[in-house]
C-alpha cells in the first residue's frame, strides 16, 4: 500500500511535468510576456543611474541590472497558480474525488505544481546564466561562485515557499464563495511585497525590517539579492535557514486549515 501511495505522489509530479511540456506555446508566451516589463525597468534605472558609478539602495548599476532582469523572470516563474486549482476543486465538487483516494490532497497538489514549474526553473537558470554573461561582457559584472551555489537552493526554496503561501490562502475557499478575484488582487500585492518588481530596499530600511519577519521577501527578493552578491555568504545561509522555517510553518498552518475546512466541506457540482 505504501508503495502505491508513493507512486501516486510521483505520478502527480510527472503529470505536472508533462503538463508543462504539453503546453509549450503558453510557456514561451509567458517568457515573452516578461520581456516588456523588464525593458521598462531597465530604461527607468538607466535614467536614475544616468551612466554613473553611483550606488542606489545598496546596488551599483550592474547589480541593479541583474536584479531587474532576474526578478522579472523569477516573479513570473515562482507564481504557482495552485490557489486557482484548489479553489476550482472545492467549488466544483472535484475535491470529493480526491478524498476517496489513499493520498493526501495538499502534498499531491504541491508535487503537481512543482512538476509544472520544473521546466520553468531549468529555463530560468539557463536565462540567468545568459544574462550574467551579457552583463559581464557589457558592464564588467563579476559574480562569485559561492553566490551562484547559494542562489540555486534559495531560488528553489523561494518557489516552494511561494507555493505554500498560496496553498494557505487557497484554504479560504472553504469559507468564501468566490475568491478568484481576491487571489488575483493578493497575488499582485505579494509580487510587490516580495520584491518582484523592484528591490524592497527602495522602500526603506524600516520596510525591510518589518518584512524580515514575514515570508514574502524570501520568495523573490532574497534569492536575487544572494545572486547579486549584495549578501555575505553567512547572511545568505541564514536566509536559506529562515526559508526552510517558513516552509515548515506554512505547511503546518495549511494542514491545520485543511482539517478545519474539510469538516464543513459539502461536495456540489462535479
Amino acid at each position: 500500500m505504501m508503495t502505491k501511495v508513493k507512486n501516486t505522489y510521483l505520478y502527480s509530479f510527472i503529470m505536472g511535468l508533462e503538463h508543462s511540456l504539453e503546453y509549450r506555446f503558453n510557456f514561451f508566451v509567458n517568457i515573452l510576456s516578461t520581456i516588456f516589463p523588464i525593458l521598462i525597468q531597465v530604461y527607468l534605472w538607466l535614467a536614475i543611474y544616468n551612466g554613473g558609478n553611483s550606488s542606489y539602495f545598496g546596488y551599483d548599476f550592474a547589480q541593479m541590472m541583474v536584479y531587474v532582469a532576474v526578478a522579472g523572470m523569477v516573479s513570473k516563474f515562482v507564481a504557482s497558480g495552485v490557489e486557482s486549482a484548489v479553489n476550482h476543486d472545492i467549488h466544483s465538487g472535484m475535491l470529493a474525488s480526491y478524498l476517496i483516494k489513499p493520498v493526501k490532497y495538499i502534498p499531491m497538489r504541491f508535487l503537481d505544481f512543482i512538476g509544472r514549474k520544473f521546466t520553468a526553473m531549468v529555463t530560468l537558470v539557463v536565462m540567468t546564466v545568459f544574462i550574467i554573461t551579457v552583463l559581464h561582457i557589457t558592464l564588467g559584472f563579476n559574480i562569485m561562485i559561492s553566490a551562484v551555489l547559494l542562489f540555486l537552493p534559495a531560488l528553489l526554496l523561494g518557489m516552494i515557499l511561494n507555493t505554500f503561501i498560496f496553498i494557505l490562502l487557497s484554504m479560504l475557499a472553504f469559507w468564501l464563495t468566490e475568491v478568484g478575484r481576491f487571489f488575483y488582487a493578493i497575488s499582485t500585492v505579494i509580487m510587490v511585497l516580495s520584491g518582484g518588481i523592484f528591490p524592497v530596499s527602495v522602500l526603506g530600511q524600516t520596510y525591510i525590517t518589518v518584512m524580515n519577519f514575514l515570508p514574502f521577501i524570501y520568495t523573490t527578493y532574497f534569492p536575487i539579492t544572494v545572486l547579486t552578491g549584495a549578501l555575505a555568504p553567512r547572511q545568505a545561509i541564514l536566509g536559506i535557514f529562515i526559508q526552510m522555517i517558513w516552509i515548515i510553518l506554512l505547511g503546518f498552518f495549511s494542514s491545520l486549515l485543511w482539517r478545519r475546512g474539510i469538516k464543513k466541506y459539502v461536495a456540489v457540482g462535479g
